[in-house]
Formats: C-alpha cells, sequence, structure tokens
C-alpha cells in the first residue's frame, strides 16, 4: 500500500511534538509511525469512492393491461466492480451486467431491486419496474350505430394513468372528434381552440381491449361535426 507524502507543514509540527514530549530512538520512531498511521491514508482508501449503480433499466417498461409477460431482460451499470450484487435477493455474478429472466407470469405492476455491495461493505440499490396501464383513445370519426369496443379501438391510443390528454385531430364532413377514457379516471373537462367545452359523454361502455382487459369506459364527442384540425386539452 502506498503512503501519502508528509507536507513539510505536516513534518514539522511533528517534529515539534517529539520536540515537546522529548521522545528519542526507538520511542521517538514509535511515536512518528503512529502520528502517521493516525493522520494520513493510503493511496487506495485516499481514492476509494463508495459503489453506486449508474443505471438499472427492463426491455418492458410500461404495458398495457391484460398482457402477460413471460420473459423481461434486465440491464445495468456501475461506477466500479462489486464484491457482491443481489437481484430480488438472489445473489448474481458479481461480473454481470445483465440478467434475462424467462417462464415468469407478470401481470400486475413488478418492481426488481438490485442491491451492490463493495471491498468497504458499503452498499446501495436501485430499482426498475413494469407497470401496466389502460389507455385513452382519439380521433376523428363518424357517428358509429353502436358505441361499443370495436369503435374504440379503431381510435389512436395512448397508455396512461390519467385522463389528461391534449390531442390534434381533423374532423371531415359528418365527422366528429371522440375521446374514450377509462370510467375510474373521472370526469373529463374539455377545451377546444382556447375555449371550454365543446363535448359530451354520449356513453359508457365496458371496454375489451386488445389484450382482453375489461373494464367501463366513458365515451366522449364534440358537439358540432366538421371542425377541420383542432388541438383538444382534456383535462
Amino acid at each position: 500500500m502506498v503512503k501519502t507524502k508528509l507536507s513539510a507543514k505536516a513534518l514539522n509540527a511533528l517534529i515539534d511534538e517529539q520536540t515537546a514530549e522529548k521522545v528519542v530512538g526507538t520511542n521517538g520512531l514509535k511515536h512518528a509511525l503512529e502520528y502517521i498511521n493516525a493522520n494520513f491514508v493510503t493511496q487506495d482508501e485516499f481514492n476509494y469512492k463508495p459503489i453506486a449503480i449508474n443505471s438499472f433499466t427492463n426491455n418492458k417498461n410500461t404495458q398495457e393491461m391484460g398482457t402477460t409477460i413471460t420473459d423481461v431482460v434486465l440491464n445495468w451499470t456501475l461506477n466500479k466492480k462489486a464484491k457482491t450484487l443481489t437481484l430480488d435477493g438472489t445473489n448474481v455474478s458479481a461480473t454481470d451486467t445483465s440478467k434475462t429472466l424467462t417462464g415468469q407470469n407478470i401481470t400486475t405492476n413488478k418492481t426488481f431491486t438490485l442491491r451492490a455491495v463493495d471491498e468497504k461493505d458499503a452498499s446501495t440499490t436501485k430499482t426498475t419496474a413494469i407497470t401496466f396501464l389502460n389507455g385513452v383513445y382519439w380521433g376523428a370519426k363518424a357517428v358509429p350505430s353502436t358505441y361499443d369496443s370495436t369503435f374504440v379501438l379503431t381510435l389512436t391510443k395512448g397508455l396512461q394513468a390519467n385522463k389528461n390528454k391534449t390531442f390534434t385531430a381533423t374532423a371531415g364532413e359528418n365527422e366528429y372528434l371522440f375521446y374514450a377514457v377509462p370510467a375510474r379516471y373521472g370526469a373529463v373537462n374539455f377545451n377546444v381552440g382556447g375555449f371550454d367545452g365543446g363535448f359530451t359523454k354520449v356513453a359508457t361502455i365496458e371496454f375489451t381491449n386488445a389484450s382482453g382487459y375489461t373494464e367501463n369506459y366513458d365515451i366522449y364527442k364534440s358537439d358540432n361535426a366538421n371542425l377541420g384540425t383542432q388541438t383538444v386539452t382534456c383535462k
């Protein structure tokens, strides 16, 4: 182990202290070594940085409700080599930077936890999650004969956890603007071209998404047809 060099100031302090205590010979050397060990660190100790997990990700992230995840790839990077690594409490090789999980049956939100420990037993953890969401749907369409799942699935979909959305759509002749959301998100307020309102809830249906998940959806329709291109803010 390489020791850091004593500065002139530190040496003078050491000499002054030894002189004051009248320490000589073997005792003086012992005292000097004790002083050095107490006040100076090795080069390795000086350069030491606690372990950190720079990134920890998965390849699934956000999925539509009703989806079943069978395989997940987890990737991570560290700021240095770990002494030990655990994934959800199970040991993995300290040199690994990824893990593929197969034979899974994940249908609800799932969080993975990576823990790294370094040579000084300092530890750190980081998480990555798979989140299941249902979609909101929007677009311009003619009024259907029946408001049902088939109709909603013709609209543009975005997976999100709330009703807030800003979208742009073009309603041509005999077409209206539509917005469909899970009923549990609550009533939606609209603003079109800077003016509040302009939409009415026309149906609440039992909607089945493309992944087979069913829940109640509210469907909103613009009050007027043939609006051209409009930007709609939903809150």
